[in-house]
């Protein structure tokens, strides 16, 4: 049973990997400078499914942002 948990559980974590790298390739209408201050609050936001695709894009259109989130959080 806790092999079963654990492989939901890495899977759920690839699934939303996939969906965070899939957002960063998408262009926003809308581009949004994060100020390096909420760099952190906003990858926490982010990373509790608070924010839905679109805002994720949109954050993500800050390509220093992106860089420093990929770099703290994508990278295996």
């Amino acid at each position: 049973m806790k092999d079963i948990e654990q492989t939901l559980k890495e899977l759920e974590k690839k699934k939303k990997k996939r969906l965070l790298m899939a957002c960063s390739k998408m262009k926003s209408q809308k581009i949004l400078k994060v100020d390096r201050t909420e760099y952190q609050e906003t990858a926490d936001v982010i990373r509790s499914d608070q924010v839905p695709a679109a805002a994720i894009v949109e954050y993500f259109s800050d390509k220093h942002f992106y860089n420093w989130y990929k770099k703290k959080y994508l990278n295996d």
